[in-house]
């Protein structure tokens, strides 16, 4: 008993040195860099990821504040644009999840907040005003971040302060989320128009906040609502330089990884074991996360579409499905391949094999601008369609596959 306690003594004396040596370090690290710290990465802090200028990999502050300017000139050339002067444009980051009680998942951003932002920390908010007197797009961008804690610092990493706000993320002014409904109330003075997610909210705290001091406020003119995630999807579909350079990063990664699962899966294997493989290869090569769960089928639980169970056995004759991708600094591949766990394709596995993949390839070739996704799914079952005729006498659904692409294209 002597000794148990003499150990508990001990562990708490080496807890509170440790506490106290974490307060010391955080304080002088923040005197040294003058708030120039973040929890992401930063070029002076992770130089092998992040060159100078950048904010995210191949992400600079530059390209981050025009995709703002550019979604305010977006709205400018709306019907409420033309028509009306005073804007506020809302986007709250997400929030982190858990997994039970205080464990919590692996944070991931709303990808509309950091498109715009580069800001990689839960619960802060985007704002854009429109400036009086001034025509769009010009504007305040506004961060609210969470406030300076020490103490939830030693626990989970620093946080961006409110100067780091404008000083690392290029914003306006930095604020700390506490301040969220008084700056609100600010918008009682003139009727705005508002573009908010109103319908699918991204973040509940927030959205209480913006509903009761903004929307819902009997006292506050808003001219009109509109929501804002469209209009920020219209500028995420066209990809700047960087953008492409990452996707292209992003499909490598997980090409590289499938072929090192081709070598590794084997009878006897669990899909799962597979799935676990293909994770470690992506997050090898750089990866940050699996952009979505894999899909790994074995046998005719291939032809699953979304199959996550991934807990059966690889026999000697299957066929495995792998649906699987991964996430390159915020920017997804997605790929799927089948092949045979044994190495080699019986005749019939080979011949339906071999019609998917000159379907494949026609598709690819299709594939140029001013084709509408429509039509090339159109044509890829007319492909496939033709194919399955031709090989395998299968001729039931083509008039089907027909009077469909006739509808829609």
């Amino acid at each position: 008993m002597y000794m148990y306690k003499s150990k508990r003594i001990l562990l708490s004396l080496n807890v509170a040195v440790w506490n106290q040596c974490r307060h010391l370090s955080l304080s002088l690290g923040r005197l040294a860099s003058h708030d120039q710290v973040a929890s992401q990465p930063l070029s002076d802090t992770h130089p092998h990821l992040i060159r100078q200028g950048e904010l995210t990999p191949e992400i600079t502050s530059n390209e981050f504040r025009n995709r703002r300017t550019r979604l305010m000139s977006q709205i400018a050339t709306s019907h409420d644009g033309m028509t009306h002067p005073h804007h506020v444009v809302i986007i709250p980051s997400a929030t982190t999840q858990y997994l039970s009680q205080d464990v919590p998942y692996t944070f991931r951003q709303n990808s509309d907040f950091l498109y715009l932002t580069g800001f990689q920390e839960p619960d802060s908010l985007l704002i854009l005003e429109t400036i009086p007197g001034q025509p769009l797009p010009e504007h305040k961008a506004f961060l609210f971040v969470q406030p300076q804690d020490s103490h939830w610092e030693i626990w989970n990493g620093p946080r961006c302060s409110v100067n780091g706000a404008v000083d690392i993320f290029g914003m306006d002014e930095g604020r700390e989320v506490v301040d969220i409904p008084l700056f609100l109330r600010r918008f009682h003075q003139h009727p705005h128009c508002v573009w908010y997610d109103y319908l699918k909210p991204p973040h509940d705290s927030f959205h209480n906040d913006i509903s009761t001091n903004l929307i819902d406020n009997s006292y506050t003119p808003v001219k009109s609502l509109r929501p804002i995630a469209p209009e920020v999807h219209k500028l995420r579909v066209i990809k700047s330089e960087a953008e492409i350079s990452l996707m292209r990063k992003s499909a490598s990664i997980a090409a590289q990884s499938f072929r090192e699962v081709l070598k590794y899966g084997r009878v006897g294997m669990t899909e799962l074991e597979i799935g676990a493989r293909m994770e470690y290869e992506c997050k090898k090569r750089g990866a940050e996360r699996m952009a979505y769960p894999p899909v790994v089928g074995a046998g005719n639980r291939g032809t699953i579409l979304h199959y996550l169970a991934n807990s059966h056995i690889a026999s000697d004759g299957d066929l495995i499905l792998m649906d699987a991708g991964c996430e390159y600094h915020g920017y997804a591949s997605d790929i799927t391949r089948t092949w045979p766990v044994s190495g080699n394709f019986s005749e019939v596995q080979r011949q339906l094999y071999d019609a998917v993949h000159r379907v494949e390839t026609s598709a690819i070739q299709i594939v140029k601008p001013g084709v509408t996704l429509n039509e090339l799914n159109n044509m890829t079952e007319m492909s496939l369609a033709a194919e399955l005729e031709s090989e395998f006498c299968v001729v039931s659904f083509v008039p089907c596959l027909l009077e469909a692409a006739f509808k829609t294209v």
